[in-house]
């Protein structure tokens, strides 16, 4: 027989190298951790933020209170939280394996009960997500104790994602006019969906009503109850009937009825944005949700704005008369220079000559200001700055300046660039949170929103701490930028958002949500008069002016999504009394505000020493003494919650420790896989990992009889700096029989190290080194000594193989596979004949997948693949059949079909056995054919796909479908040969396979069509196709495919 060898890389570590995919996770920096110890949190940080982590502390522990006392639950273990400066910096982590997009403004994992937290410059809303976060870390805690007992089946609860994103929002903010106002618009336009329904955005804000309406409607204790329930039961459903006696559909009846009493009254008097103003763009028909962040050109001729589009955010200018659009002037996602565009702080403005923008952007591994001509978009210059965030820049009226929004570790504040100069200046340079600046029409002052508070200084306050931050609510104020001398504009107990500066009269523009919504408000500098001017159903944001101050433009939800809409002479607007709505009313007699949950920080209880307790409600007398256990504050449950007197300060603040590696198990779980040529496998595995997910090992085996004949591996990754590494050792054992009870026993082992270095977000190069030994053994039955088994033949191979590949890959992805946007694999790989075997060659392969979105669950995928091989023993490219093929059958070229394979591999008459099983590349998928259906050292395949909604087949609207079950029709088309003359020679094709039986058509190019299901069962996705093989006297009956997998 002859010697053969394998490429480990393509067996073993598929996912890690060779003709892989996915975007990158980029270490751009090398972040040095240290930790503080609170008494039921590890908070982590790194570099200046210790001010940063003792404010997460103090926080942190007043969540955990009331969050205890709302589920009834105390933690078992305590739970790390580690935070980042930024979310720049938060994309970098290793704790969790997604790559965090924007809008996601913390996770919480299940394997160590992991909090991740980036500071994005707003303390408040730092705050609010330390505390959502929390609520996510309790409920993990009290469900499902760890991910073990969910693998494991002992926790069969799953909590809907209404009630656990619903409920961490209601304990984190309880409600807010935000909140309000998407809950009103749905009331308002009866498009409320039942809980069930609640998914995306909705999930948050949705959930977070259904928990506002059982607490009003049964008090807070039943948050408790109800979680208890569900734990008890195992079923959301029925623990949510044990606690209040309804089930989801009651549930959705009584809540519909709530927000109908609620938010009915709110109508009375109030306008619809399109009834004091006109619709630029229509977010329904134009299929997205957001329209958003306009910035009106100086000539009011065209707007600016930043829409989402076929899962993408694009910056397109507008005509602003119409709304129609002119072009399209940033593709974001895409590139490495517009990584992301900001939605959560977008901001966008002109320069005074009416020629240029200038917009933030995720550039890499910082952000950047772009400034771009809006005549050529792909003219433009880059800024970049030594900070951890950028966001919200403003143009002067001279053109010379630029006013954004800098984040630099704990701190939001005002910086001032000059273009010619480019000189850089910290103007506000405080601890409190400043945003939105906009420029007076003179240049010599910016009004911004900050979170101040109360002061009335005139100065910068400085050299404070960010534990002395009190006050969250927002005012305008305005800064002198020639001494820093500070004004505050707005007084009111409100939040003041977005202030724009008329250009012809001494007045400021802003929002207010003074009375419940956010509406349009005038402010008269002179005489400091403050004039109402909309009194809207749900609300306006992001207000731009043009020069002459003839059109306002503002961004508006309406109708479950945002649109641009146009008022025009805002300054001759009469004042409107804007009224207050029922939340505004109830605002002050709401009697379960969150600080009445916080007994300790009322109490002034210092509960972070081990010797602290609280004797005031003690009755000191030997006959009472019973009593004072209930008295006493929630103590911790064991040693671990208890923080040393050593490890705080005098005054109270914590100890930094650094941080050291330890290793401890994430889980352990079993796996079941399929394999064409064995069948079932599986394996039990172990996972490890430090709990900044640095250090990650893997420990996998499936043991029996002898470890010859078992499987098992070790997998090391080292992914603390920008290059990964990757080291692993392992052994695989697989074993058939054939139709004459032939026993096969093949050995697959060795090592393989896997450097991964990530350019960007985009783009990297995989490069990786294996050394790999093959051992084949035959076994057959000798009949005449009694049936026994005996060793007839006998192989082994000791190889090397190198391989590099480049990858890109922007592309966007559904529920199932990719959806839209460009991914290509290059691969090379080389052989250069190690040990006896002395196999040579070399294998270049080109994988190119193009994705077309046309809605969010309707695409068109492509993909077109070449493959060489070449040298003294080319590499096999099999062609036909398609991975994890598990069941069916059919007829191919007119012939019904014995087998799924056109040729067993694993025989006694094939001399390359050991290429086929282990060597060769698999060209799936190839419809319409068996296994093996052509071969060779040559190889083009392309294949297309139309995805489309299940039931959109049969005529029943998208609206109505389950986005991940779906349907797709599709044409494979292949080759594979050795020789350019298969092409022109049927005589040749039928030597090579042995089959006499080739038509005269035959050739090495085979195509099939047919129409394939794919069905989501649990942790699997189940795909049912039905293909017919393209010949040239039509088509065969058909071959059926039951296989698992995702898109590819």
């Amino acid at each position: 027989m002859i010697r053969l060898i394998t490429i480990t890389i393509f067996l073993a570590t598929n996912l890690l190298i060779a003709q892989s995919f996915g975007q990158n996770k980029v270490q751009y920096r090398n972040f040095d951790w240290s930790f503080i110890k609170s008494p039921h949190f590890d908070i982590y940080y790194y570099g200046d933020a210790s001010d940063l982590a003792q404010y997460t502390a103090e926080k942190g522990e007043e969540a955990y209170e009331q969050i205890s006392k709302h589920l009834r639950w105390t933690l078992k273990k305590r739970v790390p939280i580690i935070i980042y400066h930024s979310h720049n910096d938060f994309q970098q982590t290793n704790v969790v394996l997604p790559y965090m997009q924007e809008g996601i403004g913390g996770v919480t994992e299940l394997f160590k009960n992991r909090v991740v937290i980036p500071f994005e410059g707003d303390y408040d809303q730092f705050r609010h997500v330390i505390h959502h976060e929390l609520v996510h870390a309790l409920i993990n805690d009290m469900i499902y104790g760890s991910a073990q007992n969910v693998y494991s089946g002992r926790v069969r609860l799953r909590v809907p994602l209404w009630a656990n994103e619903g409920l961490a929002e209601y304990l984190s903010m309880n409600w807010d006019t935000q909140s309000d106002m998407i809950l009103r618009d749905l009331a308002v336009h009866e498009e409320m969906p039942t809980v069930q329904q609640l998914e995306s955005f909705l999930a948050y804000k949705g959930g977070q009503s259904v928990w506002r309406f059982i607490s009003q409607k049964y008090g807070r204790e039943k948050i408790g109850e109800i979680f208890t329930s569900m734990k008890i039961v195992q079923n959301a459903e029925k623990g949510f009937d044990k606690a209040i006696g309804m089930d989801f559909e009651s549930l959705t009846k009584q809540w519909h009825k709530y927000l109908k009493k609620e938010y009915w009254p709110d109508i009375d008097g109030r306008d619809e944005i399109e009834d004091i103003s006109i619709r630029l763009t229509d977010h329904k028909k134009k299929n997205n949700y957001y329209n958003i962040a306009p910035a009106i050109s100086p000539d009011g001729s065209k707007i600016a704005i930043l829409e989402d589009k076929s899962g993408f955010a694009n910056i397109t200018l507008i005509d602003a008369i119409d709304g129609k659009k002119i072009k399209r002037l940033v593709k974001g996602n895409r590139s490495i220079d517009f990584e992301e565009l900001k939605w959560l702080q977008p901001g966008i403005a002109w320069s005074p000559d009416n020629k240029r923008i200038v917009i933030a952007a995720k550039a890499g591994s910082q952000d950047a200001l772009y400034l771009i001509n809006a005549e050529e978009p792909n003219k433009k210059e880059k800024l970049t700055f030594d900070l951890d965030g950028i966001f919200s820049a403003s143009w002067s009226p001279d053109g010379n300046l630029l006013a954004f929004v800098g984040n630099k570790v704990s701190s939001s504040d005002i910086y001032l660039y000059d273009i010619n100069n480019r000189t850089l200046i910290n103007l506000t340079n405080d601890i409190y949170s400043d945003s939105e600046p906009t420029w007076s029409p003179d240049g010599s002052r910016i009004a911004y929103v900050s979170s101040r508070g109360k002061t009335r200084d005139k100065q910068i306050t400085k050299n404070s701490s960010v534990i002395d931050i009190s006050s969250f609510q927002t005012d305008i104020y305005s800064i002198d930028i020639s001494n820093n001398s500070l004004e505050r504009i707005t007084y009111s107990d409100a939040n003041e958002n977005y202030p724009i500066w008329a250009n012809t009269d001494n007045v400021l523009f802003y929002t207010s949500d003074d009375n419940g919504i956010s509406n349009l408000y005038r402010h008269h500098m002179d005489n400091e008069k403050i004039e109402s001017l909309t009194n809207l159903l749900t609300g306006l944001f992001q207000i731009s002016l043009s020069k002459d101050d003839e059109v306002l433009v503002f961004a508006g939800y309406s109708d479950n999504g945002w649109d641009i809409f146009r008022l025009s002479n805002p300054l001759q607007m009469k004042q409107i009394n804007a009224t207050p709505t029922q939340f505004s009313k109830n605002q002050l007699l709401d009697d379960d505000a969150l600080a009445d949950f916080r007994q300790n920080k009322s109490r002034g209880i210092n509960i972070n020493r081990t010797s602290g307790k609280d004797y005031s409600n003690f009755i000191f007398a030997p006959e009472y003494r019973n009593y004072n256990k209930n008295n006493e504050p929630n103590e911790p449950d064991s040693l671990q919650f208890q923080v040393s007197d050593s490890l705080i300060t005098a005054d109270g603040n914590y100890i930094p420790q650094p941080y050291k590696t330890r290793l401890t198990m994430d889980m352990v779980f079993g796996y079941a896989s399929y394999n064409s040529f064995f069948g079932a496998q599986g394996m039990t595995q172990f996972i490890f990992s430090d709990v900044l997910g640095d250090h990650q090992i893997s420990l996998g085996t499936e043991l029996v009889i002898s470890l010859d004949k078992s499987d098992y591996y070790f997998s090391y990754g080292y992914l603390k700096n920008r290059a990964d590494y990757y080291l692993s050792f392992f052994h695989q054992a697989d074993g058939t029989s054939d139709y004459y009870g032939n026993l096969y026993r093949l050995r697959f082992y060795g090592f393989q190290g896997i450097m991964s270095y990530p350019i960007n977000r985009f783009n990297r190069v995989d490069m990786g080194l294996s050394y790999n030994k093959i051992d084949y053994r035959l076994f057959q039955q000798d009949y005449i000594v009694g049936g026994s088994y005996a060793e007839t033949a006998r192989d082994a191979a000791d190889v090397m193989l190198y391989t590099a590949s480049y990858i890109f890959d922007n592309t966007v992805y559904g529920y199932t596979g990719p959806i839209d946007g460009f991914r290509q694999n290059t691969t090379l790989s080389i052989s250069p004949g190690a040990g006896e075997s002395k196999l040579k060659y070399q294998t270049i392969k080109l994988d190119f997948r193009k994705y077309f979105m046309f809605s969010r669950y309707t695409s068109l995928a492509s993909r077109l693949t070449y493959g060489k091989s070449f040298g003294p023993n080319p590499q096999k490219f099999i062609l036909g059949g398609l991975q994890n093929w598990i069941w069916g059958n059919g007829e191919t070229l007119g012939v019904e079909d014995d087998s799924r394979f056109r040729s067993q591999p694993i025989d006694t008459s094939n001399t390359s056995m050991l290429i086929d099983v282990y060597l060769s590349d698999f060209m799936f998928p190839m419809r319409g054919y068996r296994f093996w259906e052509r071969t060779g050292s040559n190889t083009l395949l392309m294949n297309f796909e139309f995805r489309f909604p299940f039931l959109f087949a049969f005529g029943i609207p998208n609206k109505f479908v389950f986005s991940n079950f779906g349907t797709y029709l599709f044409l494979d088309v292949g080759a594979a040969w050795d020789n350019i003359d298969e092409f022109n020679s049927i005589e040749i094709l039928r030597n090579k396979y042995g089959d006499n039986r080739l038509p005269d058509s035959a050739s090495p190019i085979i195509a099939g069509t047919g129409i394939g299901i794919k069905i989501p069962l649990g942790p699997f996705l189940v795909r049912v196709d039905t293909a017919w093989d393209i010949n040239p006297n039509g088509y065969s009956k058909p071959q059926y495919y039951i296989s698992i997998g995702t898109d590819w």
